[in-house]
C-alpha cells in the first residue's frame, strides 16, 4: 500500500489564484459565484490560508474547467505526474480528485 501523499496548501491557493486569473475572473465574481456574503474565504482560499469545503473545491473545479491535478500540482508538475492508473490511463480528473479525497480520509 503506498503512504498517504502530503499537499501543499500554498500551492493549491496559488493554483486556485492562477486558475481564476486565467478566467479573467474577479475575485467578487467568484464570490457571487460561489453564493457567499464576502469575498474573504476566497482571499483565505487563495493565500494557502485554508482549503475549501469539498462541495466548494467542486464548484470552484468546475468554474475553473480544472482538475484535481491542476489543483495540487505546480503546473510544471502537472505535465510530469503518471497518475493513478496504469502506465498510459488518463483517469479522469473527477476520478483523481475522488481517489485523493478518499486518501485525506
Amino acid at each position: 500500500m503506498e503512504t498517504r501523499p502530503n499537499f501543499d496548501i500554498e500551492v493549491v491557493g496559488k493554483n486556485l489564484r492562477r486558475l481564476r486569473k486565467a478566467k479573467n475572473l474577479k475575485v467578487t465574481e467568484v464570490r457571487d459565484y460561489l453564493g457567499f456574503e464576502s469575498a474573504q474565504a476566497v482571499y483565505k482560499y487563495e493565500s494557502g490560508k485554508g482549503y475549501p469545503q469539498v462541495e466548494t473545491m467542486f464548484a470552484l473545479m468546475k468554474l475553473y474547467d480544472a482538475g484535481i491535478d491542476d489543483l495540487i500540482y505546480l503546473p510544471e508538475e502537472v505535465n510530469s505526474y503518471d497518475g493513478f492508473g496504469i502506465e498510459g490511463d488518463e483517469p479522469s480528473s473527477f476520478l483523481s480528485f475522488f481517489r485523493v479525497l478518499l486518501a485525506m480520509c
